[in-house]
């Protein structure tokens, strides 16, 4: 049994006997795929992202796609990740600055 299951709303379709991911250009609300893939036992594979390219099935976590090149994750993903690595060391050293900056004004008043 192949599942597509939608990013953003979580929705999902079973790819029927005959369909294939190619067939589906992202869900009704504009996200897009990861594709589920159920073995013979009945466990699950691991699930693959569709590069909106080439329609090739990659790695959930490559951030691009190993048959063209293109970008998986979206840019906006990666720019959040990175504001979030760097805000709290960021206020702390703010904060430490307005601090020590408050002390040395205090010695000269």
């Amino acid at each position: 049994m192949n599942y597509l299951i939608c990013e953003d709303c979580g929705g999902y379709y079973h790819l029927q006997e005959g369909e294939s991911i190619g067939d589906f250009e992202s869900c009704e609300c504009g996200g897009r795929f990861y594709f589920l893939e159920y073995g013979e036992d009945g466990q699950l594979q691991s699930p693959k992202i569709i590069c909106e390219s080439c329609r090739n099935l990659n790695e959930i976590y490559t951030p691009f796609c190993s048959a063209c090149g293109q970008i998986l994750r979206p840019s906006q993903e990666i720019i959040t990740t990175e504001k979030n690595k760097t805000f709290k060391p960021r206020l702390y050293a703010s904060l430490t600055f307005i601090a020590v900056s408050i002390m040395i004004l205090g010695l000269f008043l």
